[in-house]
This record gives C-alpha cells, structure tokens and sequence, in this order.
C-alpha cells in the first residue's frame, strides 16, 4: 500500500499527538486526602516557618516585612500558641532553628539575628552589618554558625559567626540565597537564585554544583549524604553525595505539566516527604521523590513553612494560617 505524503504527515502528527496524550496521562499524580486540623494563630500577619523541638514543643515566625516580627511558642502539641515577640522585632522574620530546648535563634528582613537562652521567653538582638533579609540560619553548639540571605534576586550574602552571633563576618555576592543546612562544621550546603553550592572548608570556599536553571528555596536533608532541593518554579531535586552532585526528580514548569510554586520542604527518611506550595498546594511521596501525590483536600493557604511530628505535622502560611496534618 502506498501513501501519499499528505497521508504519512496526517499519520505522523497523530501518532505524535496520541503517544504525547499518552505520556501525559501515564504522568498523572495520584491524588490522596489527609486530615486537616486548623488552629488559632492569634495573628493575621504571615506565617513563614515552623520548627518542632518533639511533638508539644514549637516555634512559628512571621510578621509584616517593614513593620513586625512575630515569634509564636506552643507547649501543648499546637493547640494553643502564646506570642513571645519583642518590641525590638520591628521587621518580618523568615527563619527559627533551635540547638537545644533553651538555645534558639530567629532571623529576618533587615539583617536582623535573635537569640534566646531560655527557650523562647526572652530574645535579644544582635543588628549584624548586613542590612538586607537574613532568610536561613544553621547554629552548632560549639558556637559556629552560617546565615544567608539576600534581595531582589541579585544581591545577596553568606554571613559566618564563630560565637552564637554576638558577631558576624559577611561575604556580599550578586546572587540570592534562601538556604543554608550543614553536616558538621566544614561540610555544608547553600541554595539560591540559580545555584546549589556546596563548601567542604567550613564556608572559606563555596563550589557550584550540578543543579540549576530554577530559584532553589528550601532543602530537606535526612542525613549527611541524602537530601532535596526544591525549587520555586517547580523542579525537585536529590542529592546521595552532600550536596555536590544532584538528580533532577521533576523539571520546572512547562506547557505540558501543572504548574507548580514551592515553598517549602520536609522529609521524614529517604522515602517520605512532603512539599508544600502557593495555593494549597500540598504534595506527598513514598519513593524517594520518584513520584508525587497531590493532597486534594489541603486547605487553601499559600503555604511557606513545614514541620514534622511522629503521626504529621503542622503547615503555616499567609493571613497568619496554621494547620496540623495528621498522616499515620
């Protein structure tokens, strides 16, 4: 039988299309509902992260950029929160870690770095010369620390501590970060607007990595070797090497998948974890990243901050939002 050439473009662009349909399909996520509790904040100021120190223990802050800084503490397992803000957070703050039940640290817009001694009750300034967002800290005991941060997509700084932050040494770049998470204190991991770093020297020196062509916002590692990256168009990264070489689990956004925009990240172990997103965007995996479920029935907050507990976790977000999920 022979074809015309008219025939055999018809018969190309529909098997194209047709295996394109296919592949789509065969992509489709499965969709999965959990249960939501939503609890009272005291507060409509946005809510950018979430820290649990056991499963009644945490911390939440937010605030409005130019204005307020809020630092919530809960003791009952989020049911109640108590406001432990001071008058001198006078700016949004986007990060809280605590070292220890008495030892923690918070920081935020303006280069502003707190720290309390007494878990929580009182904070105290320490105003580095950095005067732009500190987005991201990571403390040891021993003293050391690493901060960075950054504004408007091209101007931004790594910042190193050697005595709990009473003081700061700072190294301006041209790029973003949001992230910081160290294995000890040589070996540790930065991402930002492009770039996953990663330095083996204790911060002297800082390498690019394997990963980019997105803006790289949160990581979640489960030990010093395996981690994810996230970013804010979408993509979804792993690392089984500290950080310096990563596999691309999810493109950014395209024409042919749902557009996604992340916030924030959590993983349980190598398997389990969880992103969360703009719009109630809420995602879960059991493979390692391999393959995403939506959660349908997330509420719809624009999610920015995410931490686990033995039987969930909580999720925070604009207008002062704060959820518990409950996934055993």
């Amino acid at each position: 039988m022979i074809f015309s050439r008219k025939k055999i473009q018809i018969l190309f662009h529909f098997t194209f299309y047709f295996s394109l349909l296919a592949l789509i399909s065969s992509c489709a996520k499965e969709k999965i509902s959990l249960s939501f509790t939503e609890l009272h904040s005291g507060t409509t100021d946005d809510l950018n992260d979430v820290m649990f120190l056991n499963d009644s223990v945490g911390f939440i802050c937010g605030g409005l950029r130019y204005d307020k800084g809020d630092i919530l503490k809960t003791s009952d397992g989020g049911f109640t929160w108590h406001d432990q803000s001071t008058d001198e957070m006078s700016k949004a703050l986007y990060h809280v870690t605590f070292i220890s039940a008495d030892t923690g640290f918070t920081c935020g817009y303006d280069g502003k770095i707190f720290r309390t001694y007494d878990g929580g009750t009182m904070w105290v300034l320490y105003q580095n010369f950095y005067y732009s967002p500190v987005h991201s800290l990571f403390m040891f005991h021993s003293g050391e620390g690493f901060a960075c941060g950054g504004n408007g997509f091209n101007h931004g700084a790594k910042l190193q501590t050697n005595n709990y932050g009473d003081a700061w040494q700072t190294d301006t770049s041209k790029v973003e970060y949001r992230d910081v998470v160290f294995f000890n204190e040589l070996s540790g991991v930065m991402c930002g607007y492009g770039v996953i770093l990663y330095t083996n020297d204790g911060g002297i020196t800082w390498n690019y990595s394997t990963a980019k062509q997105d803006f790289f916002v949160a990581m979640s590692f489960v030990n010093s070797l395996t981690g994810f990256a996230i970013g804010y168009t979408g993509s979804i990264w792993r690392t089984d090497d500290s950080g310096e070489n990563w596999e691309r689990l999810r493109n950014s956004n395209t024409v042919f998948q749902t557009n996604w925009y992340l916030n924030c990240v959590a993983f349980r172990d190598e398997n389990t974890g969880y992103i969360a997103g703009e719009g109630g965007l809420f995602l879960k995996t059991t493979d390692g990243g391999n393959h995403w479920d939506k959660v349908t029935n997330a509420p719809h907050v624009d999610w920015k901050g995410i931490s686990l507990v033995s039987n969930g976790g909580f999720l925070c977000g604009n207008g002062g939002k704060i959820y518990r999920f409950l996934d055993q």
